[in-house]
């Protein structure tokens, strides 16, 4: 607009002054309007540079506005060691102190203003607010950290469970040891004494065998020792024998055997007869026997019949050829020491047990 009234008034100059006034006219009217554009230009730039300002401030204005936002790390762990505990607890306390006092923003430096008319003010910068540090767990070797949780005794679950802890390699590697020392010791301890139950018992049941073995022989020798008459004495003596062994034997073969023989032909009606009713065992050693017989004892003559009733006989077994044999008979109130002292008259088949003792002899031996 004023460039336009200045052209105006040129025009109108040299209207009036054709010859050199025109000319000056428009000169000056030009230099005004350069000023008017330099003017106009000066305001233009020192708005953009206000506005440029302004838009930085409201996009630190919000930052400012923000307020911070803090982060903490927690480290939860179970401390052993009180030096690492104190560092933990130190490295809290800084973190509180960065958090209470945090550090100051630098001062704004002035921007450098742009070679115009009109020099604008210089705006603050935002100063960034320093973050506090992350504080890191103290950090451990491996090797310390498994020593402490195999260490570390296990939490208790209960007010009224607790869980041991696992002890040492070493010490279960001795108790492993121990055990196995002990079970291979208490096997042995049960081993040694079923072997020794094992042969007791057999002991016992060998015994047993030879009890019963002397007990049947003692029983089938008191039914055929005193049981013959004129018809069966040969069949009942066989019998006998196989029943005897060594002096016995040989004396009822020499004497008693040739007795029954004269007897039973000089009077046919004599007889005797026997039957074992109980046995006792004595002492039986494997190889010798002691054995106490009950025999019902009987005698007939041509006069009657006498009973002896429960008479004992002892006899002294022994072991031949696997065999229980009678070597020894003994009739009550008679031993070794006095067999052969006239006190024979209680033994079945004597000449002093017979009513009508014959001259010939009767019955059984002395012995």
């Amino acid at each position: 607009m004023t460039a336009k009234t200045t052209k105006e008034a040129a025009d109108a100059a040299r209207e009036h002054e054709p010859d050199g006034g025109a000319d000056e006219v428009e000169a000056v009217a030009s230099e005004q309007d350069e000023a008017v554009e330099d003017a106009a230009a000066v305001p233009a730039g020192a708005s953009a540079q206000d506005e440029e300002d302004e838009r930085e401030e409201a996009a630190e204005r919000p930052a400012a506005a923000r307020p911070k936002r803090k982060r903490r790390v927690r480290v939860i762990e179970v401390i052993d060691d009180d030096d690492d505990l104190d560092d933990v607890l130190e490295a809290i306390d800084a973190e509180d102190d960065a958090e209470e006092a945090p550090a100051r923003p630098a001062k704004p430096a002035a921007k450098a203003a742009k070679p115009a008319v009109k020099a604008s003010p210089a705006k603050p910068a935002a100063a960034a607010k320093p973050r506090p540090e992350r504080l890191e767990p103290p950090s451990e070797d491996a090797e310390e950290s498994a020593d402490r949780l195999e260490a570390r005794p296990a939490r208790k679950v209960g007010p009224f469970s607790y869980t041991p802890t696992r002890p040492p390699k070493e010490h279960a590697d001795g108790s492993s040891l121990v055990r196995i020392v002990v079970t291979v010791v208490v096997v042995a301890l049960l081993a040694s004494l079923a072997i020794w139950q094992w042969t007791k018992a057999s002991d016992l049941s060998s015994k047993q065998d030879d009890r019963d073995a002397v007990s049947k022989v003692a029983l089938q020798y008191g039914d055929v020792a005193f049981n013959y008459n004129a018809s069966n004495y040969q069949e009942q003596s066989t019998k006998a024998e196989k029943l005897m062994a060594g002096d016995l034997l040989d004396q009822f073969k020499q004497s008693t055997l040739p007795g029954l023989t004269a007897a039973f032909k000089a009077d046919a009606q004599v007889g005797m007869s026997s039957k074992s009713t109980d046995v006792f065992v004595g002492s039986v050693n494997g190889k010798f026997a002691t054995v106490v017989v009950m025999v019902d004892i009987g005698l007939q003559t041509k006069d009657g019949k006498v009973n002896q009733p429960s008479t004992l006989l002892r006899l002294a077994l022994a072991k031949v050829d696997g065999k229980w044999k009678v070597t020894k008979q003994y009739p009550s109130g008679v031993n070794d020491s006095n067999q052969n002292q006239g006190g024979n008259g209680l033994v079945p088949g004597s000449s002093a047990a017979s009513p009508n003792p014959s001259t010939t002899g009767s019955g059984k031996p002395k012995n």
